[in-house]
C-alpha cells in the first residue's frame, strides 16, 4: 500500500470517483463531470501547497484505488482539520480504506502537526463510521451540513492525533 501525493496524474482518478454513482451516493450524489477540472485543481493544490492529499496506490507501481487526504476548512467559526477518503468501487470490500486509513493517521502523529482530525461521514454511511470506531474516533454529534449545495445528515468524529509541544 502506498498514499501517493496527489498530482496532475490524477484527473481520471477524480472524475471516476466523483462522477460514480455508488461512490457519491452517501455525498449528495455525482458531481456533474464540468465541475471536475475545479476539484482537481483544488486537491492538487491541496497537496502542493502542505502535502496531505495522497492517491491510495494498492499495489507499487499499479493504478490508484481511491483518495485520502487532510484538509483545512470552516467549522462553527474556526478552523479544523478534516479527513476524508474514497474508494472506487472495484476495489471497495477489500480493506484498502482501512489500510489507508491507518497510513494516514501513522504519517498524521509522526509528523506532530495536527492535534485532532475531524471527519464527517453521513449516518448512513456504515463502512466509513465503522472505520472511524476502528481507528478510535470519538463520536460528537449528529448534524445537517450543506455539501456542495446538498444538505447532508452526518456524524461528526473526532480523533486526537497529538501536536508536538
Amino acid at each position: 500500500m502506498e498514499l501517493r501525493p496527489y498530482g496532475e496524474e490524477d484527473l481520471a482518478l477524480t472524475e471516476a470517483l466523483e462522477c460514480d454513482p455508488e461512490v457519491m451516493r452517501e455525498l449528495g450524489g455525482p458531481v456533474p463531470r464540468e465541475d471536475i477540472p475545479r476539484v482537481h485543481r483544488m486537491r492538487v493544490e491541496t497537496a502542493a501547497n502542505d502535502g496531505w492529499y495522497f492517491a491510495i496506490v494498492p499495489e507499487p507501481g499499479g493504478r490508484p484505488a481511491g483518495q485520502i487526504g487532510i484538509f483545512g476548512r470552516e467549522h462553527d467559526g474556526g478552523t479544523i482539520d478534516e479527513l476524508g477518503w474514497m474508494v472506487l468501487p472495484e476495489f471497495q470490500g477489500r480493506g484498502i480504506a482501512t489500510s489507508a486509513l491507518g497510513l494516514l493517521l501513522e504519517r498524521a502523529r509522526a509528523a506532530r502537526r495536527f492535534d485532532r482530525l475531524h471527519a464527517f461521514p453521513a449516518v448512513t454511511n456504515g463502512p466509513s463510521n465503522a472505520l472511524c470506531r476502528r481507528f478510535g474516533f470519538e463520536l460528537i454529534e449528529q448534524s445537517d451540513v450543506e455539501f456542495r449545495d446538498r444538505p447532508l445528515r452526518v456524524n461528526h468524529w473526532v480523533v486526537d492525533v497529538g501536536r508536538a509541544e
